[in-house]
């Protein structure tokens, strides 16, 4: 009996401006009738974290639900579920700064992304904000689970408004291949100011490339299965 799902899967090489992989991100999907489940493993190997992370989305890429594990040296520092209906996101977890939480936030707005900190997931962004009028800013409401870099510290449930801006469709090559791409610009907060660069390829939402100019890091797509 054929299989009701399509899966695909790959592997991102965290790198630093001198080219040395410091961290990787493994991702995969399932594809169904009624949206996507992704899941993803990021490794940080200076900071000895590790994060587990899976989620869902609808059919036009809306969040859903989420669940993440952050573990530093092999101690659970966090794990966190979430809940997005609407205008309402919900977490509940338990955290190594503040015990168990339980916290529900509700907007004037729908909440557009659920971000978890992996670049599988942080690429989504992409397919809320479309091509439409491009190089204008677009600003997104997100339900996010730290504003640290990492992604390691105040775990919880907190609103930021990133502006995504389409730059246009471009040719590039990665490790995994060549890609007709679509170029897009992120800045995610006051927390995180700083410029983003990155490319998608629009089928599956794949994280391509992304670009950190201020910091000097590239986070590249170098293993691809799909059908």
């Amino acid at each position: 009996m054929p299989s009701p799902y399509r899966h695909y899967a790959g592997k991102i090489a965290y790198l630093n401006g001198a080219g040395r992989e410091w961290g990787r991100e493994t991702f995969s999907a399932s594809v169904h009738a009624h949206g996507r489940s992704l899941r993803a493993v990021c490794e940080m190997d200076e900071a000895q974290l590790l994060r587990e992370v899976s989620w869902s989305v609808t059919s036009d890429w809306r969040p859903r639900d989420g669940f993440v594990r952050n573990v530093r040296d092999g101690q659970t520092i966090g794990t966190c579920w979430y809940s997005v209906a609407g205008n309402s996101v919900e977490c509940q977890g338990i955290t190594e700064e503040e015990g168990r939480i339980a916290r529900r936030i509700e907007t004037d707005r729908t909440v557009d992304f659920l971000g978890m900190h992996p670049l599988a997931g942080d690429a989504i962004t992409a397919m809320v904000r479309g091509t439409d009028q491009p190089g204008q800013g677009v600003t997104l409401l997100c339900a996010a689970n730290s504003t640290a870099h990492l992604g390691d510290e105040g775990l919880s449930v907190l609103l930021v408004e990133p502006v995504v801006t389409f730059i246009a469709p471009e040719q590039i090559t990665v490790g995994a291949g060549t890609f007709d791409a679509l170029h897009y610009t992120i800045r995610w907060s006051d927390h995180v100011p700083h410029l983003t660069d990155f490319w998608i390829d629009p089928v599956d939402c794949l994280p391509l490339l992304t670009v950190l100019p201020a910091i000097g890091e590239r986070y590249e797509l170098v293993e691809l299965t799909r059908p």
